[in-house]
């Protein structure tokens, strides 16, 4: 037997013996988070339009990365499938609604990086979401769900007229969340630490979108309205707080023509305001409804007696 016909009979016995790979086959799938239903007009806080996956080693090293832009998405539960070693430690991050792929070249890179948002309601596509979570393989044909959370959190605004003097009458004009952050840590905890982090103008509503605001329901309280802002935890260099613009007018005094009574509030006592989080707030002036409650702000420039 010649020596290219020993070579050719090693090469059919290589290529029919079967390699068996290391680990299983598992379905990851990510989780839209759940929400209350909103007004028209306001974003859908469930959609998901877009999204980015990707799945570390404990070691730091890419295994798996996915990206799904919106003119592929077909709607369907987000998943992928990738091949993993059974009971190892693996971090999973994904982002949804980002409407770009993200390329990181490690895990330290993919910790590091933040979000920018160019105008405060640019969610038109889908609330910004990610996640990022430890998770490991418990055997064959297995399943890892990830939790996404909204970059962003929810102010439900609403009116309490019930206390105020029957002369009064304060009609909401305008609302704003200020100090709003611009951008946010995709997977860690985001803090405002320069004031580039910051929007000029927050999320705003005028017009017929306050409308809920100067109508009361059975309750007696006015319907809410809804305001959005992407996180800001304690620590950093401003506090978020909301701004209520509003026509007054009582049997002592009212707002000049074109200007506003203007009541301002922290959204929460510490000041920061967790990703992923919903805060119903109640404005509820009393009597004359010139007296602010402790921790507010009250500017009565505008006033004519």
């Amino acid at each position: 037997m010649g020596r290219g016909v020993r070579w050719l009979i090693i090469l059919l016995v290589a290529a029919c013996s079967r390699v068996e790979e290391p680990g299983c086959e598992v379905s990851i799938t990510l989780l839209a988070p759940g929400g209350p239903h909103t007004r028209s007009g306001d974003p859908d806080e469930t959609l998901v339009t877009d999204y980015n996956l990707y799945v570390f080693n404990q070691f730091g090293f890419l295994e798996k990365k996915e990206y799904i832009p919106r003119r592929e998405y077909a709607g369907a539960e987000p998943s992928c499938t990738v091949r993993l070693v059974k009971d190892a430690p693996y971090i999973v991050l994904a982002a949804a609604n980002l409407g770009y792929e993200l390329d990181f070249g490690s895990l330290e890179e993919a910790m590091a990086y933040r979000y920018h948002m160019a105008y405060p309601d640019e969610f038109s596509q889908g609330i910004p979401m990610a996640a990022c979570m430890e998770a490991a393989v418990a055997g064959n044909d297995a399943r890892i769900d990830v939790p996404l959370e909204r970059l962003m959190s929810r102010i439900d605004l609403m009116v309490d007229r019930r206390a105020l003097d029957e002369d009064v009458s304060i009609r909401i004009t305008s609302v704003q969340v200020c100090n709003a952050p611009s951008s946010a840590l995709l997977f860690n905890e985001s803090r405002v630490a320069s004031w580039v982090h910051l929007f000029t103008e927050g999320y705003a509503k005028t017009g017929q979108a306050i409308y809920n605001l100067n109508h009361d329901t059975l309750e007696g309280i006015s319907g809410a309205v809804p305001l959005y802002l992407l996180e800001s935890a304690a620590g950093g260099l401003a506090q978020p707080y909301i701004e209520v613009k509003a026509d007054y007018h009582s049997s002592s005094c009212h707002t000049k023509p074109g200007e506003s009574l203007i009541f301002r509030f922290y959204i929460t006592e510490e000041g920061e305001v967790p990703r992923n989080c919903r805060y119903p707030i109640i404005l509820k002036p009393s009597a004359s409804g010139l007296e602010c409650p402790d921790g507010w702000r009250l500017d009565k420039s505008a006033l004519e007696y």
